[in-house]
């Protein structure tokens, strides 16, 4: 009795080899893994600049490629991407940074009355002013806050290195990724440390942001204190080999 069923067991691969040969064998089947989506869904469109553009202006292959989708499978697109013209990615970028235990509407909230909270500071500066200030002062959230992370943005970073038994702190320019990486990280890190027990998170965010739009604050002297550092070490800069 055992050695059929040690037989039937062991001819079970080869079934499963002649069985996959097969399948790849018929013209019409095409493999998919760890996919809900069949081969006939396309993929969805999530660029803005896409739905932006005019009817007027689209041409007959653009036409009709869209009176095409209308009757397509298209798969449902990711949550984190959206074909919004207010969707920002360094604005998703900072709300997943300042999320807790994975609290996004609480994160999105607080961001939306951080924008909310600058763009009402600049309009009550903005009628407070006379008619030629009033040419020079940003009212646009976005282009502030965009501004602000720039200017908190470090050009050169340390990197520990190891030489002789010692750590050295080696100069190095940064990759743009790490530059704003590092300004939305000492922005978020100094609303959360040193802001007051009764003040609310969305002002003090607003308040270092238009602190760092106009190159001051705290953060904006911590980008310095990281350029004296790296000039102060500029002789160690032989010991980075990449």
């Amino acid at each position: 009795m055992a050695a059929p069923a040690v037989k039937a067991a062991g001819g079970w691969p080869i079934l499963a080899l002649s069985l996959r040969s097969a399948v790849r064998r018929l013209p019409g089947l095409t493999q998919v893994r760890w996919s809900r989506y069949g081969p006939e869904y396309k993929d969805p469109r999530i660029d803005k600049e896409y739905y932006r553009k005019p009817l007027a202006e689209l041409t007959e292959e653009e036409k009709y490629e869209q009176e095409l989708r209308k009757t397509q499978l298209i798969k449902a697109a990711p949550a984190a991407k959206t074909s919004s013209v207010f969707e920002d990615p360094v604005i998703s970028k900072f709300t997943n940074m300042m999320m807790k235990g994975g609290n996004k509407v609480l994160a999105r909230s607080l961001m939306m009355q951080t924008l909310e909270a600058v763009k009402r500071k600049q309009f009550e500066k903005y009628h407070a002013a006379s008619a030629e200030e009033q040419a020079t002062i940003e009212r646009n959230p976005y282009v502030i806050f965009h501004q602000a992370l720039q200017n908190c943005e470090p050009v050169i970073g340390l990197v520990p290195i190891l030489r002789g038994g010692h750590f050295y702190q080696v100069p190095v320019p940064l990759a743009d990724r790490r530059r704003r990486f590092l300004a939305m990280k000492w922005m978020i890190k100094e609303c959360r440390e040193k802001k007051h027990r009764r003040m609310l998170m969305p002002e003090k965010l607003s308040h270092e942001l238009l602190e760092a739009y106009h190159n001051q604050g705290p953060v904006i002297k911590k980008k310095h204190d990281m350029h004296k550092m790296a000039e102060a070490n500029r002789a160690l800069a032989h010991y980075r080999w990449w």
